[in-house]
């Protein structure tokens, strides 16, 4: 969830620390012990002082009404990969799913992270998005076939960004996640339809929490 007072900025609660994403900003952040400790006491309704709030407010992670407290970011637990099923047989959605990464890879050398999330398509609405499994698995095997064409090692951002786009635009129910840990601190990107991965490893999935969900 977006702070009130800065929609760029979400957050998430990872290995018991607060992680925050400013999205506009293009950088994670972690606040210094202290202040972490007053943050998730205040994030989870503990009412903390004036000079607490103000600490807050100064490092950006607070707007200020003391009464708007942010949660983390959340998503279902992923169990299933679709990927599994192997390589697509779809030569179009294997084409599309390539030509999508490609056009990725371009944005994020020339524009801001923000803005390429920004400008992608919005998904339909809930109401109308359809479960697909069947098309959602296409779309996982026609990423699997394009891992023997682009390497697939240190692209999870633009295979993300491709698979997002290419599931919103068939109208399915994908989110496009991004993750975080730490000890080391690495990120990870991924596109998951409930408890199902599409696209970004079920395996690597799992070491990471969400801090950024677009769907």
């Amino acid at each position: 969830m977006s702070l009130a007072s800065h929609p760029s900025i979400s957050w998430c609660r990872c290995a018991g620390q607060a992680v925050f994403l400013d999205l506009e900003g293009d950088r994670y952040f972690c606040l210094p012990e202290p202040l972490d400790a007053i943050f998730q006491r205040w994030a989870a309704g503990e009412a903390i002082d004036r000079d607490a709030h103000t600490a807050l407010v100064a490092a950006g992670v607070a707007g200020a009404d003391p009464t708007q407290r942010p949660q983390p970011v959340s998503f279902s637990v992923a169990r299933r990969d679709l990927a599994h099923a192997g390589p697509g047989r779809a030569v179009w959605t294997s084409a599309k799913a390539i030509f999508g990464q490609l056009r990725a890879k371009y944005w994020l050398r020339r524009r801001p992270l923000a803005n390429i999330l920004r400008d992608l398509p919005s998904p339909a609405a809930s109401a109308a998005r359809s479960p697909g499994e069947a098309s959602l698995q296409a779309i996982a095997g026609a990423f699997a076939t394009s891992a023997m064409v682009l390497p697939a090692a240190d692209q999870c951002l633009p295979r993300a960004i491709a698979a997002a786009r290419l599931c919103w635009h068939r109208g399915l129910d994908a989110a496009l996640i991004l993750g975080v840990r730490l000890h080391p601190f690495a990120a990870h990107s991924w596109v998951q339809s409930g408890d199902a991965v599409v696209v970004g490893d079920l395996e690597q999935v799992r070491l990471y929490t969400p801090i950024l969900v677009l769907q």
